[in-house]
């Protein structure tokens, strides 16, 4: 009779070589989410913002990432705002980020769906956050 040895399980190898993850390691992207998600963070870094500025950005989850004055993932709206971009800029820039106008920033995804009529609209906010 042939005796079979089961073979090493791989995830129970894996696990024993992972690093467990502590709160610390996931305090500042939990800190956020909780502020995010609860609103204080919208309203401690936004400023009011027109009706239809507000529809645009959730259809888009724009403040996931940009705030009014503070970096958050992406470049502030008053740091979009001093490169006093075009509807016809903002729009191709959406659809078709170009890295390399934020060097130190992660680059965005793109968003297709991005319409003309929205980068209009987010425009000519930005151009009011200028003044």
């Amino acid at each position: 009779m042939v005796a079979y040895r089961a073979a090493p399980r791989r995830d129970v190898a894996l696990a024993e070589n992972a690093r467990r993850l502590t709160f610390a390691d996931v305090k500042p992207v939990a800190l956020l989410f909780c502020l995010h998600f609860y609103g204080i963070l919208s309203v401690g870094l936004a400023q009011p913002m027109p009706a239809d500025v507000k529809q645009v950005m959730g259809r888009y989850a724009c403040t996931t990432c940009h705030a009014f004055e503070v970096r958050l993932v992406g470049p502030s709206w008053r740091e979009l705002a001093k490169r006093n971009y075009t509807p016809k800029q903002l729009a191709a820039l959406m659809r078709k980020p170009q890295p390399e106008n934020w060097p130190n920033y992660p680059p965005m995804e793109p968003v297709p769906t991005f319409t003309n009529a929205d980068a209009k609209i987010i425009a000519d906010w930005l151009k009011q956050l200028k003044n």
